[in-house]
């Protein structure tokens, strides 16, 4: 995988959206549980973001680590997706670049093709590990 150090934005993050979600089958997402000051009320405003595709989660999962991140002694939700229409206009409306997914958003999106990571992004690190083939796709367009 390859590690990008710009933000994709506007237009651009669009069309890379469009391209993972004609090759991926799944994204997801983390909510950090040791930057939640109430857990419950986080929880209750992210089940908000996501109310429009909450129908297409397919697990939360709680973990120490993930693609870009490796907690030692605290733990995040990972909330998995299924990437389809209603996913893919999700993540079109509610960012706009690949680093504004912190704060406000859940953080870290992560894309996958079966069990295989194809875009991870690391939001307050400013970086993003890409597939080759499809950061060559992307450049292409």
């Amino acid at each position: 995988m390859l590690m990008i150090n710009r933000n994709v934005k506007g237009k651009r993050y669009k069309q890379l959206i469009d391209i993972l979600s004609r090759n991926c089958n799944r994204f997801a997402f983390v909510e950090n549980r040791q930057l939640m000051e109430f857990e419950e009320e986080r929880l209750a405003y992210v089940g908000d973001i996501i109310s429009d595709i909450k129908w297409h989660l397919i697990e939360r999962r709680i973990q120490k680590e993930w693609e870009t991140t490796r907690l030692l002694e605290d733990t995040a939700y990972v909330f998995y997706f299924q990437m389809n229409n209603a996913t893919t206009q999700f993540l079109k409306e509610r960012s706009n670049s690949l680093f504004d997914w912190i704060g406000e958003l859940p953080e870290d999106l992560m894309f996958y093709h079966n069990d295989k990571c194809i875009l991870a992004v690391c939001s307050h690190e400013e970086y993003f590990l890409v597939e080759e083939t499809i950061w060559a796709n992307f450049l292409l367009n």
